[in-house]
């Protein structure tokens, strides 16, 4: 089965000055042994703020689904083609992103050859010992990659089993994505932020944005026949090993409801500034 990544965790910490990586866990340290048989496809389908990032750390750090990441948005997209993808022009001019130029990564139109050779060179080395694969997609990249004219989704990830992934607050959800957009900071062991300001306008936009993004998925599991969970970021910020559980569970790991259930390496990012501005907001829009 390999070594689970939860007894890796000091075995690497290059990434950005050796590799040219901005996340480490893209490097080779973090590979997976290599899965001869046939790979079983989940999907964790989400939207920004709804805790898909610690959910997929859990997950990976039991060792058993593989490294379920969000391959297909941009910081993902230039690391793997830093490491492995395209030609030397791509690498090249991937490795000068930085900051909030890493957005520009994987922009234009891409060949379908592309994205299966993106999503097979990141397969390879992510796949448990068990055949299970994961891949993490909020649903602005699943309408980019596999809308309506796109790529074709059973051709690219044939997915099996799904994880939907939702918050019941949106207000704290646009709070939380306002201030990640704002300060670069999207997980708490990134520790680079720029000051963050209150911006009322910003917080209605993207809480719209997260109703419209909410309203496609719900479109999408309406007619979807693959098996899927649903599950929330409060009861996963409730009761984080129970809900691991049923996800293993969910993907037909044995013994899944007494999996050692590792403590998660992010911290929650919510403060008081986050309280202060979803009081601010609420206080506002009740007038």
């Amino acid at each position: 089965m390999g070594t689970p990544t939860l007894f890796r965790e000091n075995l690497s910490r290059d990434g950005s000055c050796a590799t040219g990586l901005l996340d480490p866990r893209n490097g080779a340290a973090w590979d997976l042994p290599p899965f001869a048989g046939e790979v079983s496809t989940y999907i964790v389908a989400s939207t920004p703020r709804t805790g898909s990032t610690l959910l997929c750390r859990l997950l990976w750090d039991t060792g058993l689904v593989g490294a379920p990441k969000e391959y297909l948005n941009p910081m993902q997209i230039r690391d793997w083609e830093v490491r492995l993808g395209g030609t030397g022009w791509t690498r090249w001019r991937n490795r000068l992103l930085f900051g909030p130029a890493v957005a520009l990564a994987g922009r234009g139109r891409w060949s379908e050859a592309r994205l299966h050779e993106h999503i097979a060179r990141v397969r390879e080395r992510r796949t448990s010992a068990g055949g299970l694969f994961g891949l993490k997609l909020h649903e602005h990249h699943f309408a980019r990659f596999f809308g309506s004219g796109c790529f074709d989704l059973e051709s690219a990830l044939a997915p099996r089993r799904w994880i939907r992934l939702r918050r019941e607050d949106t207000v704290a959800q646009a709070v939380s994505w306002a201030r990640a957009l704002q300060s670069g900071r999207w997980a708490s062991h990134q520790r680079f932020a720029l000051p963050v300001v209150y911006r009322r306008n910003q917080i209605a936009r993207l809480e719209q944005e997260i109703g419209g993004q909410e309203a496609a998925w719900e479109n999408f599991f309406a007619s979807c026949e693959d098996e899927y969970l649903p599950i929330t970021y409060e009861e996963l910020s409730t009761d984080r090993v129970a809900v691991v559980r049923r996800v293993l569970d969910f993907l037909g790991v044995e013994g899944a409801m007494q999996v050692p259930v590792p403590e998660p390496g992010l911290q929650a990012q919510a403060d008081a500034t986050n309280a202060a501005w979803i009081a601010r907001y609420r206080s506002l829009r009740a007038e």
